[in-house]
């Protein structure tokens, strides 16, 4: 999303070419954006472990994944400035948990210190190995798969964060009964 934020914004909601002027203000807004996602993530996290105690972690987690996928789905879609402050802050949603409730679930698993940290360890891999796959095959499939529209990356981003919105309220189905 980092990536291709400003080039999304400035192709499609500005109308700009990445040389042209108005890039600036592509960039200027991609920053409210940010800001956006990043203080309403921050401040839904403080409010997630109220939650968790009183609901499932698993169903808390699918339903903040399916808003972020909106989200994420949603800048697709959205060609106003105006629009896309929606976008963010459902993306705001979604990070919230995810920045918070995986490490929730590892804590709440362990039986000590030793244990935490050995599977904060194998957790770490969930995180890196999607971010290496997607450094060697993202600009591949935006390239020769997408025609360059990095709108369709974020899309396909929205797309996998659905499918884990999906995964996570199956283990939480499967867990009730």
């Amino acid at each position: 999303m980092w990536i291709y934020s400003v080039p999304v914004v400035a192709k499609y909601v500005f109308k700009v070419a990445n040389n042209e002027q108005n890039f600036e203000n592509a960039t200027f807004w991609v920053g409210i954006y940010f800001s956006l996602y990043s203080i309403l993530g921050t401040s839904i996290a403080f409010l997630l472990h109220r939650y968790i105690k009183k609901y499932n972690a698993y169903l808390l987690h699918s339903i903040a994944l399916l808003i972020g996928s909106f989200g994420l789905i949603s800048i697709y879609f959205f060609a106003s400035p105006i629009a896309l402050l929606l976008s963010f802050g459902l993306i705001g949603v979604g990070w919230s948990s995810i920045s918070t409730i995986p490490y929730l679930m590892v804590e709440k698993i362990s039986k000590d210190e030793e244990d935490a940290n050995k599977y904060y360890a194998i957790f770490n891999f969930s995180t890196v190995i999607p971010q290496v796959v997607a450094a060697f095959l993202l600009a591949f499939l935006t390239k020769n798969y997408f025609s360059g529209e990095t709108n369709k990356t974020i899309f396909l981003g929205g797309i996998f964060m659905l499918i884990a919105a999906g995964i996570c309220f199956g283990i939480f189905f499967k867990k009730k009964n």
